[in-house]
């Protein structure tokens, strides 16, 4: 399993239109692209952390959201955002997290 970090940096008062947009995206890459799902996290006003997980490297860069981005979040994603950072892909080599709090997936 593959597990890419990312650093949102977003422009205040953008919060809510950012937080909808990443979850459309992610929900089109779950559905369409092959990835196991993400995860996002609040770190202060205007920043967030994201993880994103694959099955393998292959299978990112093999993905296409752009051709299943009808509705254009990526681009109203981009908007609320100051800058993104891609902070670093992860080989996972042993798993002992748990989720616990929920069932539910993407």
């Amino acid at each position: 399993m593959l597990t890419v970090s990312y650093r949102f940096k977003i422009h205040p008062q953008k919060s809510e239109v950012f937080e909808e947009a990443w979850k459309e995206v992610t929900q089109l890459i779950y559905l369409h692209c092959g990835s196991l799902g993400s995860r996002l996290y609040k770190s202060s006003e205007n920043s967030y952390f994201g993880i994103a997980q694959w099955p393998d490297k292959r299978t990112l860069e093999e993905s296409n959201l752009e051709s299943f981005d009808t509705d254009n979040w990526r681009s109203k994603m981009r908007a609320c955002c100051e800058s993104i950072e891609k902070l670093d892909e992860l080989e996972l080599i042993l798993d002992l997290w748990e989720d616990k709090s929920s069932n539910s997936k993407v």
